[in-house]
């Protein structure tokens, strides 16, 4: 049986190379003798087997599609690894070329299809780490074809709401390329659900994008009141963390980066903590005011060790150590952290939550 479907592969690959001007073939090292698919991939995960083929025993493969493909996303498959492929404009015959173990660095070729070039390159270039995120999101915004720009975008950003506007444009992009394609209807598909989660969201937060930023006036670590309307004029970046919150500290080295990067630029951070008790808290010591202030001093400490071994070195840090119970919190509805409102120089809040596009909005309004 084995040598059979061996037969019927090396005959395909005979027939393909032969007479047929659309396909996919190939050689794939860590393939050999392996079952090689070809997929149309949608947005929403589903797929459709176009093909399938045995490569032989050097990795060759071919898998002839005489009626040719429509434009759109596909895949060659390999057990479990794929090859992404964007194709565009009819094409015609595709070549794939590579190590199946090295297909996740993007070390792997293909040929016949312009955009799955552009999007390996920069990819590569992605893993590389010679292009971080706000380079490939610029990259999308101005240079990538409309197919490239959005393949790009499913893969770095996953529907991240934080994304929302580079969502649309690339949705623009593909309209005016792509309007009746069935990929392009899907990506519209999710950025309309976005945009309907956002405004869901929007509904049910204690502020507004567009309101003035409510008033904090809470102590330092000194016991000096720090006010948030004194850094009106700057573009603030309002941050409630606490030094017990794991995701609040693995996020700070991003902030501070942002920081040192756009501070003599009118940047800056006002950090509220969530660190001390709550009543919830001192309950555990059953009224033992000894208990409850010691307690609250090694909060304390806990924070200042936190502020300088996370190197927070801008001058705004205050709280009212009551952790859930914080005043500030109460007031912008905060019943997680990390959570951030970056306001503007007018003192209005700009943008509700902006983990994973901070410094691009930091560039907006700066």
């Amino acid at each position: 049986m084995l040598k059979q479907f061996l037969l019927l592969s090396l005959l395909s690959l005979a027939i393909f190379s032969c007479q047929t001007e659309s396909g996919v073939s190939g050689t794939l090292t860590g393939a050999e003798n392996m079952t090689i698919y070809f997929d149309k991939m949608g947005k929403d995960n589903t797929t459709q087997s176009l093909g399938q083929t045995m490569a032989d025993a050097s990795g060759n493969f071919a898998i002839p599609m005489p009626e040719g493909v429509t434009s759109g996303m596909y895949r060659v498959r390999v057990g479990a690894r794929s090859i992404e492929l964007i194709l565009d404009k009819k094409p015609g015959a595709i070549k794939v070329s590579g190590d199946i173990n090295e297909i996740t660095a993007f070390k792997h070729s293909v040929t016949g299809s312009a955009p799955t070039t552009e999007y390996i390159n920069q990819m590569r270039l992605f893993n590389t780490k010679e292009l971080d995120l706000n380079g490939m999101t610029e990259y999308i915004k101005t240079s990538a074809s409309p197919l490239v720009a959005a393949k790009l975008t499913e893969k770095l950003f996953r529907g991240r709401s934080a994304y929302l506007e580079l969502y649309k444009e690339v949705n623009d992009k593909l309209v005016k390329a792509h309007p009746e394609m069935d990929y392009t209807k899907q990506f519209g598909g999710q950025v309309s659900a976005m945009v309907s989660s956002q405004k869901r969201q929007q509904a049910g937060s204690k502020v507004q994008i567009g309101q003035v930023a409510p008033e904090i006036d809470l102590p330092n670590l000194n016991g000096k009141n720090m006010k948030l309307s004194d850094l009106k004029g700057k573009v603030v970046l309002l941050d409630f963390w606490a030094s017990w919150c794991g995701p609040c500290r693995k996020a700070n080295p991003h902030v501070v980066e942002m920081y040192h990067k756009y501070k003599d630029d009118g940047f800056t951070v006002y950090s509220v903590s969530l660190d001390g008790l709550d009543n919830r808290t001192k309950a555990r010591y059953n009224g033992d005011e000894g208990q409850i202030k010691m307690q609250m001093d090694r909060s304390k400490e806990r924070w200042k060790q936190a502020i300088e071994k996370d190197k927070l070195d801008w001058d705004f840090h205050v709280s009212d150590l009551k952790k859930w119970e914080s005043i500030a919190a109460a007031t912008y509805g905060v019943r997680s952290i990390p959570k951030t409102f970056l306001i503007d120089k007018d003192g209005k809040i700009a943008a509700l939550n902006p983990r994973y596009d901070l410094e691009a909005q930091i560039k907006k309004l700066i």
